[in-house]
């Protein structure tokens, strides 16, 4: 059954079961009220690579073999040197690319990691106040909606919210920086709907994201970055940011009227920054010259005088030697049958060096491909977290067990799936010896792989439904308003009999 209108509303990397807990208790009255008439489940994003990959995931319905993102920094087909992954660079359209084709009327504000459409049957606003913009600048079509936004209500009060931590505002001032965004994109999201009618209007509020990267440790106690004294003063700044969203959804909601269905869904979650991605790289270079396999000693030197230095040179000198170093990683790389990735913090990645696919590849496709990974999995399951004695690493999943899709041959073959129950902080097993080196980051939150969704409206089955996969959303999003997708995704809807 299609519905004639549509909200969705984006809460960016909001925890579900913060979410949940804070509806049950009253302090988010709007989301529990939703909750009480909707279809509501987790959202499951991509395995192994879900943070890098989840949004783009979300607005085209495919998986990354297909749309090509994991990280906002890839390996570049072809070559050992690393590129910058924009939005343009997706093979995969956002969902209301097809919805303009077939007519629909669209309104799209801050969806991240999302493309402009330049033939959109109606409006976009892009990195207005996202969490890490793709672009210094927020992008729009047409060109003319952007200037009449920002001449109406300024640009985002925020910017980088890991800029923002460390300014002399300090935590409270990036607290009440988060606040006014949310006021602000309300009232935008609020103008955008009187200029209605619209078959869809999505937006999404980042803050959520920003809180829980920074706020973490101070909403819990068991962090070890955990500030008492602070915490007395500012209370819980992720609860604060929390009840501002619901606010949010209260007003948003408020607009509809009763033939508009409602989509409200967290991407993803968040919890304490714990995990071994840090280390990945120690780990790879060890497991690999344990096994006697080449190793250039030129470049195991200079890797050995890089992290002799002191942390605050290698920040400031970073700038000016990073043509050195790129050189250094591309020796390396060449050199070696595997080598780590740059990912996201939640999941580690491994590129084996293959030949036919890498330039200089090493490991022939087939066994011994398929021996090497088997190795390398087992190899990293036996290390462990020596102040808790519990296995470092929960899983290392293949990435061509997980996609299908022409892109697979540009993501990590491997996902090293952490054990984030405890910090990391030293660990060892008989083929690593001992690495001891903690976190250097100043995020004290980080990802976690189940979001939230609600669906609300004609035809649709209230209480708690089956997990749904991110792709899924794009798929179900068409098919309320009654629009095919051909994606990897499907719809996930619970129509009344």
């Amino acid at each position: 059954m299609a519905c004639p209108k549509l909200l969705v509303i984006g809460l960016d990397a909001a925890e579900r079961g913060l979410l949940l807990a804070w509806a049950e208790d009253g302090s988010m009255p709007h989301l529990a009220r939703l909750l009480e008439t909707s279809a509501y489940g987790e959202i499951l994003a991509p395995a192994g690579q879900y943070a890098g990959s989840i949004w783009p995931s979300i607005h085209t319905g495919c998986s990354p073999a297909r749309h090509g993102r994991y990280f906002h920094t890839q390996l570049e087909p072809g070559t050992y040197g690393f590129t910058k992954f924009l939005p343009p660079d997706l093979k995969a359209a956002p969902f209301w690319d097809q919805l303009s084709r077939a007519g629909k009327r669209v309104a799209v504000i801050d969806v991240p990691k999302a493309p402009l459409v330049e033939a959109c049957n109606g409006l976009q606003l892009l990195d207005w106040g996202a969490h890490d913009p793709e672009y210094s600048h927020p992008r729009s079509a047409p060109s003319s909606f952007g200037v009449e936004i920002e001449a109406r209500f300024g640009r985002d009060p925020l910017g980088s919210c890991d800029r923002a931590a460390r300014a002399d505002s300090g935590l409270a001032g990036l607290r009440d920086r988060l606040l006014e965004r949310i006021r602000t994109k309300v009232h935008m999201v609020q103008h955008v709907l009187e200029d209605g009618p619209w078959d869809l209007v999505m937006t999404v509020f980042a803050d959520s994201h920003c809180a829980g990267h920074q706020f973490w440790h101070l909403h819990d106690p068991r962090h070890p970055k955990h500030d008492a004294a602070l915490a007395r003063v500012l209370g819980d700044p992720i609860k604060d940011v929390y009840r501002a969203l619901d606010d949010a959804i209260g007003e948003l909601v408020a607009k509809a009227d009763a033939s508009t269905g409602i989509i409200v869904f967290s991407s993803h979650g968040m919890g304490a920054h714990y995990d071994g991605t840090f280390l990945l790289r120690d780990i790879v270079r060890r497991l690999h010259a344990q096994a006697g396999r080449r190793r250039g000693p030129h470049v195991a030197g200079l890797r050995w005088l890089w992290r002799k230095l002191p942390a605050a040179a290698r920040t400031h000198s970073h700038g000016a030697l990073a043509p050195v170093l790129r050189q250094v990683d591309i020796a390396e790389m060449k050199d070696r049958d595997y080598f780590a990735v740059p990912t996201n913090d939640n999941c580690g990645g491994i590129r084996i060096n293959l030949k036919g696919r890498e330039p200089e590849g090493r490991v022939s496709p087939g066994a011994e491909y398929d021996r090497l990974c088997a190795e390398l999995a087992n190899d990293l399951c036996e290390i462990v977290n020596q102040e808790t004695g519990q296995p470092l690493v929960r899983a290392v999943l293949r990435t061509d067990s997980l996609f299908r899709g022409p892109q697979l041959g540009n993501l990590p073959d491997l996902n090293v799936v952490w054990n984030r129950q405890t910090p990391v902080r030293k660990i060892h097993s008989r083929k690593i010896g001992v690495i001891e080196r903690s976190y250097e980051g100043h995020r004290s939150g980080d990802h976690r792989s189940k979001g939230l969704f609600l669906m609300h409206g004609p035809g649709i089955r209230n209480g708690q439904q089956a997990p749904i996969s991110a792709i899924d959303l794009a798929p179900s999003i068409c098919r309320w308003l009654g629009v095919g997708l051909d994606v990897d995704g499907s719809p996930r809807l619970h129509a009344r009999q």
